[in-house]
């Protein structure tokens, strides 16, 4: 049974990342897009961290922060990984609409969100292979 509700939190984080990625492959890109782009990534790699705390059978709090929750999920992170969990955590929008945005917003540009989509991708596939 705990390997299904795992499986679950993994489509669930995988269905962020193709989000992602298709909203990347938009034809007419703005600031907004990029944004949640970057916001998907976040939520993708928080699904993930959540579905360790759950395979270790801690109780799950409804949290977004990043750094919080992997270090809830006990894994081991070089210096580089906790600074990407905090640089994607600036993504992550309490409010989506426009009016409403409780924190200035940082601008990124195509080239800032394809390294961290890549970089996504790839802390995504190392989340998986943690224990």
């Amino acid at each position: 049974m705990m390997n299904e509700i795992l499986k679950k939190w993994i489509l669930y984080a995988q269905a962020d990342l193709d989000a992602a990625q298709r909203l990347f492959q938009s034809p007419r890109p703005t600031n907004w897009t990029y944004l949640l782009i970057l916001w998907h990534c976040h939520q993708s790699i928080e699904k993930m961290l959540k579905m360790l705390i759950i395979k270790k059978g801690k109780e799950l709090l409804k949290i977004h922060d990043l750094p919080r929750l992997a270090k809830m999920s006990e894994i081991s992170l070089s210096e580089q990984q906790k600074q990407f969990l905090e640089d994607l955590n600036e993504f992550y929008l309490r409010s989506r609409y426009p009016d409403i945005i409780y924190k200035s917003l940082p601008q990124p540009d195509k080239d800032f969100t394809i390294t961290y989509l890549q970089k996504t991708k790839v802390f995504f596939l190392w989340l998986r292979k943690q224990k």
